[in-house]
């Protein structure tokens, strides 16, 4: 009897972007159901309100690490965790990195710089449940760019940070088609989300011009897409 997964999905999530990459990648199946009708059901079965959620066969998951982790448990072909030691802890630094760092650059440049911060308002402007959510998100996410330190910066000291973590893309890509090694891993798949979330936002959409190995680590995950 076939597996049915029903993924709750907001489609310019890093997050959500990476555990469809991870579902595609592994050829499975599943639906996707738009979170933003969800949000009540979001709430009081994950406890969080946080997407991506995941449903498989009645198993309700929130998280998108944890969600990767049980993907890989009861799909493991191919497999997204290394089974080398050495290579399983660098996936999860590279990958903790990419969701606690990078991201809170990108959520900069979406919701902190104006031209971002328009572009998400015209995004949630298309539903009128959008349009009802937008001010109490962006008030969510000001909380949580000051909590973290992202949002108490200047902007040059935010693109400085970005030039960094730019740069120390690059310089894994140096000698490897991927973060760990010669396939992809849940860190790939991590990173390269917020390598395409970067390029939504205006003020990075170029961000990648100068960066020719992490433009070739995107072509060679297709998976990884809004």
């Amino acid at each position: 009897m076939p597996v049915k997964i029903v993924l709750y999905d907001w489609p310019p999530s890093p997050f959500c972007m990476k555990v469809r990459a991870v579902l595609a990648y592994k050829q499975l199946a599943h639906e996707c159901v738009p979170a933003l009708r969800r949000v009540r059901e979001l709430y009081r079965r994950g406890g969080i309100g946080k997407v991506p959620a995941l449903e498989i066969d009645g198993e309700f998951l929130v998280d998108s690490t944890d969600i990767c982790h049980v993907l890989d448990a009861r799909f493991p072909t191919p497999r997204v965790i290394p089974d080398n030691p050495r290579e399983r802890a660098l996936c999860h630094a590279l990958e903790d990195w990419s969701d606690e760092a990078l991201y809170f650059i990108g959520l900069y440049y979406h919701w902190r710089e104006p031209g971002g911060r328009r572009q998400v308002a015209k995004y949630f402007g298309k539903t009128l449940l959008g349009r009802f959510a937008f001010r109490p998100y962006l008030a969510r996410i000001e909380r949580q760019l000051r909590g973290q330190g992202t949002g108490r910066k200047p902007p040059a000291h935010v693109r400085s940070d970005l030039v960094r973590g730019l740069d120390a893309v690059e310089g894994l890509l140096a000698e490897t088609d991927f973060l760990v090694g010669a396939r992809p891993y849940l860190c790939d798949f991590a990173v390269a989300a917020q390598l395409v979330y970067l390029t939504l936002a205006p003020g990075t959409r170029d961000v990648l011009a100068d960066r020719p190995r992490a433009r070739e680590f995107l072509r060679r995950l297709p998976q990884v897409r809004m």
